[in-house]
């Protein structure tokens, strides 16, 4: 099934809130929801269009695909327009991510407000430094290797947007949507649409084991010296091509 993630991620309490208002707002009760209402052996497609929000509720979400694919279901999100902040944490918890040829990746250091002493100060960028490193942790096992711990702070210290390309190179997303992908299989009709026709795979067949069959070398073959066998497949190719049909 497919869920739409969009607007501000937001703590389960304050979802109703926002919603009053008429503000956009997803929070962790409406991925636990949506994934307990997934049909079986079925894949999970979470639509990304988020500037992201509470990096808390942006964690549990994270928790939630991770703990989804542990028990069976193959989760997938797909970046239609931004996943930014804590919304790229989220999109990194699936186990395949994917982007819109147009869309955005932000990545950038977690924030706060603090009120108080020093000390009180002090805790809030101790804080914040932990909160980085485990943003980091979602995105370092997404890359798998692609880019490393020190540049993904470093990205994340000047509040990266990374096109869909970027992204790809970097090892947060795994495919660009509409991209044929390295090692898909090739559709033959877009070859033969190409191509404009495609032999008589029949004919050609044919008269390939009938050559095999006249000779008991191993592959490759050596040059066929016998002018009848030659003149027999110069025939059968001759007659395949002019019996190939557009396709």
């Amino acid at each position: 099934m497919r869920f739409s993630l969009n607007g501000h991620i937001v703590a389960d309490s304050d979802a109703p809130i926002l919603r009053w208002w008429g503000i956009p707002a997803a929070c962790p009760a409406d991925i636990r929801s949506a994934l307990a209402e997934n049909p079986a052996d079925e894949e999970f497609v979470l639509e990304i269009n988020s500037g992201g929000g509470s990096v808390f509720a942006g964690f549990e979400m994270y928790s939630l695909l991770r703990n989804a694919s542990r028990q069976g279901v193959h989760t997938r999100a797909e970046v239609q327009s931004l996943a930014g902040s804590a919304a790229s944490v989220v999109m990194a918890g699936a186990d395949t991510a994917a982007c819109s040829p147009v869309g955005q990746v932000m990545i950038h250091l977690p924030s706060t407000v603090t009120e108080g002493n020093q000390g009180v100060h002090r805790e809030s960028v101790q804080m914040l430094e932990s909160i980085t490193e485990s943003i980091i942790a979602a995105y370092e096992s997404k890359v798998g290797g692609k880019t490393s711990h020190d540049a993904l702070r470093r990205m994340m210290d000047r509040e990266t947007f990374l096109s869909a390309r970027a992204a790809l190179d970097a090892g947060l997303i795994d495919e660009i949507i509409g991209e044929t992908q390295p090692g898909e299989p090739l559709d033959l009709n877009n070859i033969y649409n190409a191509c404009g026709t495609v032999p008589d795979m029949d004919k050609l067949r044919a008269a390939y084991i009938a050559a095999q069959s006249q000779s008991q070398e191993p592959e490759p073959q050596p040059p066929v010296s016998n002018l009848n066998t030659a003149r027999k497949r110069a025939i059968a190719i001759a007659e395949a091509e002019l019996r190939a049909v557009v396709v």
